[in-house]
């Protein structure tokens, strides 16, 4: 490159430059002075300054400035020497004050000035002078830089001044290691930009071309991806300064590192959304407790009022024997009542805690189904209901639980009868395909809301009569029935044309291949010879219990022995002599020895004493841990108070014969 291009650029330059007219004055205003051409390389250079480092300044002529060896005092200075020299050239007026290295660990502060320039063919070009800086102002002006660059580093500050036209940045050392750059690498835009997370990386750079447009104060927040893949979160603040007389739109900031207050902030958000979970969760639990404990009260007292009225009645007069059989026939209705209800919580309960248990096997689903409309035969008559049941065949067996699978029947017939008005229609049909049974369950009665239609299975949510007012008390017979017959394999679904017009609900279940060996869920009525001469043992510490069950099975044929607790059974047991009962039915929960030590006391025993005499264990306790607890203790079989007269006779005949009495 010609060191001497004077004849090429405008006459003014070349006077300006060293052996020009005004080269001497120059010389004596500035320590170094030249001109730098493309790429930054020097085209021209001289100067007091270099006397000192005993080298020939002409040397330089084709080298990059920036890269030459008197601007290596640091990596940093190199660098801010590259930047201002590219401003230069791009048209940008820069002063700075930088160390010129005179030899090792030798170096003076100099105060550069870069006067852009264009040499019309050679293209832009760049004057640099300076002078030394060894006054008392640049001297601290050179050591405030550095402090604060050392303070900005020490906070983890990283501070920087963006040029929005050239996409080039003037920085310290912590704003590239922020970035996840080399300290001294040149902060330009595509770099700065590679660095962002690509989830933010177009909205930081919408923000960096509109800055220009947008003078004030900003913070911005991004993520930025490390080169070993980690990322971190980075806060931008500053302000964005318009051009000036010698410079143009610029972006003034600093950066920080926030990853861990993000941190802590999610990690604050997930716990004030858990509190607020949890807040929400005990006012629902506390709402439905109250909604709960009132329905159980209203659905409690309706039936209890009948039984206290009824039995007030019989017990103040006389009255005459069409009476009492309604007051008798009304108090056991309602007891069913009550019965039902507690009977649906505990199958609520178990449901619940996943220990409700299923027995399946080959079922005649024609005579369940059949066995459950008659069941309801009295309830439809006594509301005046025209009640039918209709199937287009018999042989129908499918694998099931029978008597759960009754319940589920049982449930929605019951639930038509009760909301059907008196003329009203209830049918029952019985359909099949090749692999499918459909039980179809419809009514003429109050009829289902479109929008109650979706709740009609869920507890505590059933629908509304057209009145609005709630008439399906708990909803848990239907729910339940729900889950029975999904246990099952199958479907239930509900539909309606609205209020007044009636409802219908259908049950699907798989057919069983094989119909042999099944099981009808229906249980044959017992006369009242079926136990006659059968000698039983009641242990049960409650009176009124204990009388009842006693003149039961009396009614039934049984002859009866009674105890109030263990130690009189065990006296009875014992004065025998010889005729041991045939059976016992004790209680488990009694004052003194319980049930379950009495029995497991009792199986110690040889058979001559008792030992071997079948034993059915009749509790309140429903739980499936009861009942495990007392087969495990020696009961052969477990029922639930209050006891269903007919199955507990069914009951006690197969445990008999089982045992070969």
């Amino acid at each position: 490159m010609d060191a001497r291009p004077a004849a090429e650029i405008n006459d003014v330059l070349g006077q300006m430059l060293p052996g020009g007219l005004f080269g001497p004055l120059f010389a004596e205003a500035f320590d170094l002075c030249g001109l730098i051409g493309a790429e930054g390389r020097v085209v021209s250079m001289n100067g007091t300054i270099f006397e000192k480092t005993k080298s020939d300044p002409a040397l330089l002529a084709g080298q990059v400035l920036s890269e030459t060896v008197f601007w290596q005092s640091t990596e940093n200075t190199s660098a801010l020497l590259a930047a201002a020299v590219a401003d230069a050239l791009a048209g940008t007026q820069r002063r700075l004050v930088l160390d010129f290295r005179l030899g090792v660990n030798q170096s003076v502060p100099i105060e550069l000035f870069l006067f852009p320039v264009n040499a019309r063919e050679n293209g832009p070009m760049a004057i640099v002078a300076g002078r030394r800086s060894d006054t008392e102002f640049h001297d601290e002006e050179t050591g405030h830089y550095a402090e604060l660059t050392e303070a900005a580093g020490a906070a983890g500050a990283g501070l920087f001044v963006w040029d929005i036209e050239s996409g080039r940045a003037r920085s310290i050392p912590r704003t590239n290691e922020l970035l996840g750059m080399s300290p001294y690498e040149p902060l330009e835009y595509e770099a700065f930009i590679s660095a962002i997370h690509p989830d933010d990386r177009q909205r930081i750079a919408a923000f960096i071309k509109d800055a220009e447009n947008r003078p004030g104060r900003f913070d911005q927040e991004f993520r930025v991806v490390y080169p070993d893949g980690k990322t971190q979160w980075i806060q931008a603040l500053g302000k964005i300064v318009g051009a000036g007389e010698n410079s143009g739109p610029r972006i003034l900031g600093k950066l920080r590192q926030i990853t861990a207050e993000k941190t802590a902030a999610e990690e604050l958000s997930k716990i004030y959304e858990r509190e607020r979970k949890a807040r929400e969760e005990a006012t629902e639990a506390n709402r439905a407790k109250d909604f709960f404990l009132t329905l159980v009260s209203h659905e409690l007292r309706a039936p209890l009022n009948a039984i206290m009225g009824w039995s007030k009645i019989l017990l103040s007069k006389e009255v005459d024997d069409e009476t009492r059989r309604n007051a008798l026939e009304t108090i056991e209705r309602s007891a069913q009542v009550q019965a039902k209800l507690i009977n649906d919580l505990v199958d609520s309960a178990r449901v619940a805690s996943g220990k409700l248990r299923l027995e399946y096997r080959p079922t005649d689903l024609f005579k369940l189904v059949r066995g459950a409309v008659q069941a309801h035969q009295p309830a439809a008559t006594s509301r005046e209901l025209e009640f039918t049941f209709s199937a287009d065949r018999e042989d129908l067996v499918v694998f099931a639980d029978a008597n759960r699978l009754q319940q589920v029947f049982g449930n929605i017939i019951s639930n038509a009868i009760k909301f059907t008005e008196p003329g009203g229609k209830v049918s029952v049909e019985l359909t099949s395909d090749d692999s499918t049974a459909t039980v179809r369950i419809a009514d003429t009665g109050q009829g289902i809301k479109a929008d109650a239609l979706t709740a009609i299975f869920r507890q505590f949510s059933q629908g509304q009569s057209e009145s609005g007012k709630n008439s399906a008390g708990f909803g848990l017979g239907l729910s339940i029935a729900k889950i029975l017959a999904e246990r099952h394999g199958g479907t239930i679904t509900a539909e309606s044309d609205g209020p007044g017009r009636g409802s219908a609900f259908t049950v699907r279940l798989p057919l069983k291949d094989a119909p042999a060996a099944v099981s009808t869920g229906e249980q044959a009525r017992p006369d009242a010879r079926r136990l006659d001469g059968l000698k039983i043992l009641i242990v049960e510490d409650d009176p009124d219990s204990r009388e009842v069950l006693q003149l039961f099975l009396q009614q039934n044929g049984a002859d009866i022995h009674a105890a109030m607790d263990t130690k009189q059974a065990t006296a009875i047991l014992n004065g025998s002599n010889g005729r041991l009962p045939e059976l016992i039915i004790s209680d488990l929960a009694m004052p003194g020895e319980d049930g379950l030590s009495f029995i497991s006391r009792l199986r110690s025993l040889d058979a001559d004493s008792g030992g071997a005499i079948p034993a059915i264990a009749l509790s309140a306790f429903t739980s499936e841990q009861s009942r495990d607890e007392a087969l495990a203790a020696g009961f052969q079989r477990y029922a639930t108070k209050p006891f269903d007269p007919e199955p507990l006779v069914a009951l006690i005949l197969e445990l008999t014969k089982q045992s070969g009495s």
